[in-house]
């Protein structure tokens, strides 16, 4: 179960619920599984007013204009298809029954496409790229937002040829792209290739289209959010604020080539390019740059393939600015990936082609097209090899270029982020081995799975730090961006009970014995964080100094982030905690702000310090130790007290 379907599972269910007030008006508020964690998630008050009420509304629908302002029609494919798998998939496949289906039909729109563009061979071969992409293919079943996002794109793509011949195509092509903006604020990307292909070849049919389908788009949109159908305008203000001014909580981190890069610290420019040269089947790639140059050699003759050139690159050119998010390896400019399917189908045809206009008079003719069909055969058979030796960790893969899984990790990629790798064998070692009564805790794992898993059956012991019994173990993700302090500790200093690899055996870049996910005796991890707490002591800076530094209470139970100012007291050469501002903090429902929180107020010297990533923990006699350290790390102060 990917991190991000547990949360995009439960705000489908509000839909489910929203739709349920429809025909069950008096009951729809108070029934069922899906519509009780809807109640959680607004607040646990039912509302009485009919299914087109604001208050139906916010209580159901958690999209757009709330949490961080996702869209919402990836949560209505997911809430269309669970009704139609219950009962014969698990509760996890019915979620992810709408996604595929859509899936499906995207891949079946990129057939139709190649083949009315280029030839069979095209479309064939477009395909069977969309599908042997280990990243891409395992973001097309999960319950979330990238994979819908994907398919939405490729048939906007797919459809734009037919609406450039009609209003009534134009239209429904306008409806797709209304899709599309409404999967994720990338959607919004979408029309740009459009207006720049016709803009380069003065097509008056494709501004047209673009004249009618856009606004279509922007009305579909507005269908799909109900968010937006009580106050359309503030409500789009509402969305595009929060989509495009990210909370510090969402500031996320990812290692690239052994650098820490978030959005303070951004990924090189050439990121994009790094990522398509190694998370691509090396036999794919090589199809994928054949199309390049048949794009190139042709020019502006070669029209629909200038588009597809344009449909790959619009996000990589994004995801190269400052500024941008950096986290999660491709996931965040995916739909280029489905578009680079469409350039190895079009390598596919031109190898066809070219091999059989080369004059061979010595050779059969049957052999002008065995030959290179022989040659695309291996290279798609070793990218089917791919998928079948990653299986089901494909978020892991990386090709030949970088030397496979240990390669890359040696590089200082990350092996893994999505928490896809905790699946059933992780479970069934943790059943063996939890006694009934213990606990398992979990380091940074999205606490909306955990619920579910656990409601499923799948997880059958209890992780909760307010239930009774006591933990046993520590899980934690092999993600270097998201350890913690006492995460790292342990890892250097402890040995994991358990280690959860993709395969055993394997030779070189094959050999997938690369850690994902490590079980440690939970008295290890509390050891770690008495151990992080004793920090090293040095002296105070000088009086009247003016510092950046990071601020800790060392512990391991709560984290909060302080994106404004801490305000640090100067008093006779140690520095006393006083006022922190803009404190958020994580819960089941994601992370709250609560405000000012006053811990304790001195009078003396005042220094103001930038934003801080701070650890809440505690004692069992409620006293907090307070640490300060500066900014680089290279040097630690440690409290001259200690305060209640």
């Amino acid at each position: 179960m990917a991190w991000d379907e547990g949360n995009a599972i439960v705000r489908a269910d509000g839909i489910a619920h929203w739709a349920a007030r429809w025909w069950r008006p008096r009951t729809s508020a108070t029934g069922g599984e899906g519509s009780t964690r809807a109640r959680a998630n607004a607040g646990d008050t039912p509302a009485p007013q009919g299914p087109l009420s604001r208050a139906a509304i916010e209580q159901d629908w958690r999209y757009t204009t709330q949490v961080e302002g996702h869209p919402a029609l990836y949560g209505i494919v997911i809430a269309a298809g669970r009704p139609l798998a219950d009962g014969w998939l698990s509760p996890l496949g019915a979620a992810r029954f709408g996604p595929i289906v859509l899936w499906a039909i995207a891949a079946g729109a990129l057939f139709y496409r190649m083949g009315r563009e280029w030839s069979l061979a095209a479309a064939m071969g477009a395909t069977a790229a969309l599908m042997l992409l280990p990243r891409v293919f395992a973001h097309a079943h999960f319950a979330s937002f990238d994979g819908p996002l994907t398919s939405c794109w490729l048939l906007t793509w797919a459809a734009f040829a037919s609406a450039r011949q009609g209003r009534a195509a134009a239209v429904g092509w306008g409806i797709l792209l209304g899709m599309t903006l409404s999967c994720k604020l990338t959607g919004w990307l979408a029309p740009l290739p459009f207006v720049a292909w016709a803009s380069v070849y003065r097509d008056r049919a494709a501004a047209r289209a673009l004249a009618i389908g856009v606004p279509v788009a922007l009305a579909a949109f507005v269908v799909f959010n109900p968010p937006l159908w009580h106050q359309p305008v503030a409500g789009l203000v509402k969305f595009f604020s929060l989509n495009l001014h990210r909370p510090p909580e969402l500031n996320i981190s990812t290692q690239f080539l052994g650098r820490m890069c978030n959005l303070d610290y951004p990924l090189p420019w050439y990121n994009t390019l790094v990522w398509t040269a190694v998370a691509v089947p090396v036999g794919l790639l090589a199809l994928a740059v054949a199309g390049l140059v048949h794009i190139v050699r042709h020019g502006r003759s070669e029209s629909a393939g200038v588009l597809v050139l344009l449909e790959w690159a619009v996000l990589l050119v994004v995801r190269a600015l400052p500024g941008v998010p950096p986290h999660d390896g491709i996931r965040l400019f995916l739909p280029s990936f489905a578009m680079l399917a469409a350039l190895a189908g079009l390598g596919c045809h031109a190898f066809m082609a070219g091999d059989r206009a080369a004059p061979r008079p010595h050779l059969h003719p049957s052999s002008l097209i065995l030959r290179p069909l022989l040659v695309l055969v291996l290279l798609y058979a070793g990218s089917a090899t791919s998928l079948a030796w990653y299986a089901p960790q494909w978020l892991s893969y990386y090709n030949l270029l970088l030397g496979g899984l240990p390669g890359a990790t040696a590089l200082g990629m990350e092996p893994t982020y999505y928490w896809d790798a905790l699946d059933q064998s992780v479970w069934e070692w943790l059943e063996r081995h939890t006694p009934p009564r213990d606990k398992i805790g979990f380091g940074s794992a999205p606490p909306e799975n955990l619920a579910l898993l656990r409601s499923w059956g799948v997880l059958r012991r209890d992780y909760r730090e307010d239930s009774p019994g006591r933990f046993a173990w520590y899980v934690i993700q092999r993600r270097p961006s998201a350890w913690e302090p006492c995460d790292q500790w342990l890892m250097e200093h402890s040995q994991p009970s358990y280690q959860k690899r993709i395969r055993s055996g394997g030779w070189g870049p094959w050999r997938l014995d690369v850690p994902l996910i490590d079980v440690y005796p939970y008295s290890d991890y509390l050891r770690a964080c008495r151990e992080v707490r004793r920090e090293v002591r040095g002296p105070c800076p000088p009086e009247g100094s003016v510092v950046c530094f990071d601020v800790q209470f060392p512990g391991c139970w709560t984290k909060a982030f302080f994106p404004s100012t801490l305000t640090i007291f100067w008093q006779r050469g140690s520095f006393t905690a006083a006022t922190l501002t803009g404190i958020f903090q994580r819960s089941v429902l994601g992370w709250q702000e609560v405000g000012e929180q006053p811990f304790l107020r001195m009078a003396g010297r005042q220094i103001l310090l930038g934003a801080a990533e701070v650890w809440i923990g505690g004692r069992q006699d409620g006293s907090i130790p307070v640490y300060l350290s500066d900014a680089s790390g290279a040097a630690r102060w440690s409290p001259c007290s200690t305060w209640a």
